[in-house]
């Protein structure tokens, strides 16, 4: 199982895709009424040549995909197609007449996707010959799936990913789709540019719907492209999670959080990722009495994106019980409280040997002696960087910091910090 935050996952499996995906093919023809924009226009065909009308399009730039906001999307989204809509440079749709103009001339190594309920497509610009491009899109299998509580009533919001059953357990394909307020979700077979990376492609005709939320058992329904499938859910209930720190304001935290059964261990892919917002994020669908281990990716807003500067791992308590951290029962959602402010805020700047900032670089941080605070930080401008060190045990314990690689790193001592404290640095030479 991979951590809730591993570049080499989600992200490459989006960037070899976008390397495997076959050229453009020229439009034949141009109407004289040109579309707002200055880039290409894009005709939208399906298998019969007809247009696609009122079609959604996106563009996905891979010289500005970051890894990390990547990563990100997919452990919330379970789904490729949503994901790589998640991380476009631009969306627009097409109009009636199934066309629609880019607002810029795209660079080679963009990707360009559309959808339309059960059609989908996506070409790669290596080159653009004439004045545009036509993007066919091809019908997917459709699975539905109905998703009842406890009581037998309609399940909204579920997180359904489609899978292919097997032992020791069922193999997850990149497409998830959520239940609506009929209980019922629709699941599209992955094109199969999703597909580019998976250790084991997918095989034979059998699927099923396994339900992405925290349980003591799989949740799960066999689907065919003719019925629906239907599963139930246990007594379940809601939680809700908030980040605290005493030296911040209330809502300053963000990020992603994953909550799932603490039986599994430190890591899981049984559920899905929710992103924390004003340090708050709610989990639905939470089996009662469960104990459960939330693993959450903590984040800073920076202008108009997130930063995200340290991870914390820690067990929460059955939602019919009060949490370890003072959680109580809010109506038909329990809180559980996570405090950020047991470790450390270290803050720094990264630079060379002649003191020029080292903006952009990615070093490995830990402290000494505890591999489970180890960290990637990530310099930003003036080769500044933030970490939020929340690990095992006091900090006052705590001798160093190791800030770099084995061989070419830095190693900070320590004197006995106090917990919640914000440590600066300063400058921290790198080769």
């Amino acid at each position: 199982m991979r951590a809730l935050l591993d570049p080499r996952a989600a992200a490459l499996a989006l960037l070899g895709a976008l390397a495997a995906l076959p050229l453009a093919a020229c439009a034949g023809s141009v109407p004289a009424d040109a579309l707002p924009g200055r880039g290409p226009l894009v005709t939208l065909v399906d298998e019969a040549g007809g247009r696609v009308p009122d079609a959604e399009l996106w563009v996905v730039d891979r010289r500005t995909l970051r890894a990390d906001a990547a990563v990100l999307a997919s452990r919330i989204t379970g789904d490729w197609v949503e994901t790589s809509r998640r991380m476009a440079t631009e969306r627009l749709r097409s109009d009636e007449r199934g066309l629609a103009r880019l607002g810029e001339s795209p660079s080679r190594g963009v990707m360009i996707a559309a959808r339309k309920g059960a059609l989908f497509g996506s070409i790669e610009l290596r080159a653009i010959d004439g004045e545009g491009l036509t993007l066919s899109l091809r019908p997917r299998t459709a699975y539905r799936v109905r998703v009842l509580d406890d009581s037998g009533r309609p399940a909204a919001g579920v997180p359904l990913t489609l899978a292919v059953p097997g032992e020791p357990r069922p193999q997850k394909l990149p497409v998830t789709a959520r239940t609506g307020a009929d209980g019922v979700a629709v699941l599209f077979e992955p094109p199969a540019v999703a597909l580019v990376g998976l250790r084991r492609p997918p095989t034979g005709a059998r699927r099923v719907a396994l339900a992405r939320v925290a349980t003591r058992e799989p949740v799960l329904a066999e689907v065919d492209p003719v019925g629906i499938g239907e599963a139930v859910l246990p007594p379940c209930g809601e939680v809700r999670v908030r980040l605290t720190h005493g030296g911040f304001p209330e809502g300053h935290w963000a990020g992603v959080l994953q909550v799932f059964p603490a039986r599994n261990g430190s890591r899981s892919d049984a559920t899905l990722a929710e992103p924390v917002v004003g340090s708050l994020a709610e989990v639905g669908h939470v089996e009662r009495g469960l104990d459960l281990r939330a693993v959450v990716v903590v984040g800073e807003r920076e202008g108009d994106r997130e930063r995200l500067i340290g991870s914390l791992d820690r067990r929460l308590e059955g939602l019919d019980a009060a949490g370890a951290d003072g959680g109580t029962p809010q109506g038909n959602a329990a809180e559980r409280a996570l405090a950020l402010d047991r470790g450390l805020l270290v803050e720094g700047r990264l630079v060379d040997g002649a003191g020029a900032p080292r903006v952009g670089v990615v070093a490995q941080a830990m402290v000494e002696g505890e591999p489970s605070t180890t960290w990637s930080l990530q310099s930003g401008e003036d080769g500044r960087f933030r970490w939020l060190v929340v690990g095992p045990g006091d900090p006052a314990t705590w001798s160093a910091l190791r800030i770099g690689g084995r061989r070419d790193g830095v190693t900070v001592p320590l004197t006995a910090p106090a917990a919640g404290a914000t440590l600066a640095l300063g400058d921290v030479v790198l080769p």
